[in-house]
């Protein structure tokens, strides 16, 4: 017998097998979900976050996915926003998809300015915007979306984890200001970047952990045996003291780990920039015999096996990236404070002017009726111009 209920009916009872934790039942109601209707979008973003199973949408390790699940989700993606474009899920999940499973970097910045057409004031399009031009040595270019973040009154403030996001970034972008012209090009087989991968080809990536836990934490143990020793056990104000002095040692000892692991690996983040040159340009800068060595092998290791497979097919594709090859920045979609359009300030002015003229005559219902027309015409004259932005941003 065919189920002739509705798509909507269907995910209704989906969502309840899920509740009740029938996986089977849930998955064949969805799938009788998307046959009723194929564009259906709650069913479309349940595919979509199980690509995600091995992590969770915010899982920092790389998935299990492959290169066509990671394309059928960014297409269902793209579906599920024409249909509903304020799914802020969709959004993330798309982001995600083209950066970290499909490498592709420049379609990430188009994709987040278009998110910045539906929530101008967003700051999480501008961040991912950020770290993607910081990565490709774009910093003017960051340094001029960060302003945007911090110099519009209009913006919403950044969330704890953006804006560690923004320090670090912002942090990285001093450092380049500093160096001028000492960053990495992949595209210039010549630049000194490539003397320090191959210097350095042949270790794995250092970690923070490894050398506090080898270096730092062993003269914090020293130092504090000799406290014990030297300082006498004379109260509680010597116990501060002693701690203190450890404390801003540790301190001290992380800040000049940081610096250190900050240099040791300059070559492991120069040459995953080479790679990611390769992923979004679809063009290789890479000599065949850094492919081989332990650095390179290691780098791999650690992504998307998505993006791997399609970094696989462009090398073996060979097409040589020019020395003039640079990151394709979109034009970026301006946007203009409402109290910039003149149409719709003049509504509402004259709205408002009417009404307290109605009051004034002791109209009460006439005042209502003239507040609610005059609301209608300011949402239609605010929505037309923001579709005459649409169509022509200039």
């Amino acid at each position: 017998m065919t189920d002739e209920r509705s798509a909507d009916d269907l995910w209704l009872d989906a969502m309840e097998a899920r509740q009740m934790g029938e996986t089977t039942t849930f998955n064949l109601l969805r799938e009788k979900t998307l046959a009723a209707n194929p564009e259906h979008p709650d069913a479309l973003m349940s595919e979509v976050r199980e690509l995600f199973r091995e992590t969770g949408p915010k899982g920092d390790r790389p998935t299990k996915m492959s290169l066509a699940d990671a394309a059928i989700g960014l297409r269902k993606c793209r579906t599920v926003l024409e249909i509903d474009p304020e799914r802020d899920e969709a959004w993330v999940i798309g982001g995600r998809l083209l950066v970290d499973e499909l490498g592709m970097f420049e379609e990430a910045l188009s994709w987040w300015d278009d998110r910045r057409m539906v929530e101008p004031t967003e700051v999480i399009p501008l961040v991912e915007q950020i770290a993607i031009l910081t990565e490709f040595g774009e910093y003017a270019e960051a340094a001029d979306r960060i302003d945007i973040i911090f110099a519009d009154k209009d913006m919403e403030s950044p969330d704890p984890r953006s804006m560690m996001r923004l320090r670090n970034l912002s942090e990285q972008i001093k450092r380049a200001a500093g160096k001028d012209n000492d960053f990495f090009q992949p595209q210039d087989p010549d630049n000194d970047g490539w003397i320090r991968i191959k210097a350095f080809s042949g270790r794995k990536p250092t970690t923070e952990t490894y050398w506090l836990f080898f270096f730092v934490m062993p003269l914090i143990w020293i130092e504090a045996i000799l406290i014990n020793r030297i300082m006498p056990a004379t109260g509680f104000s010597t116990m501060i003291l002693g701690f203190l002095i450890i404390f801003a040692s540790f301190l001290l000892g992380s800040r000049w780990v940081k610096s250190q692991v900050h240099k040791l690996n300059r070559p492991a983040h120069e040459l995953t920039r080479a790679i990611n040159a390769e992923l979004t340009s679809g063009l290789v800068c890479i000599p065949e015999s850094m492919r081989e060595t332990k650095l390179y092998s290691t780098l791999r290791e650690r992504r998307a096996i998505a993006a791997m497979n399609r970094h696989d097919k462009i090398v073996e594709n060979g097409e040589k990236m020019s020395r003039k090859w640079k990151l394709s920045i979109p034009e970026w979609n301006e946007f203009e404070a409402i109290s910039d359009d003149e149409g719709v300030i003049d509504e509402i002015v004259e709205t408002v002017s009417e009404v307290v003229e109605d009051l004034s005559l002791g109209s009460m219902t006439s005042a209502v009726d003239t507040a609610v027309e005059g609301a209608e015409d300011i949402v239609e004259k605010f929505t037309d111009s923001i579709k005459e932005k649409l169509v022509d941003p200039d």
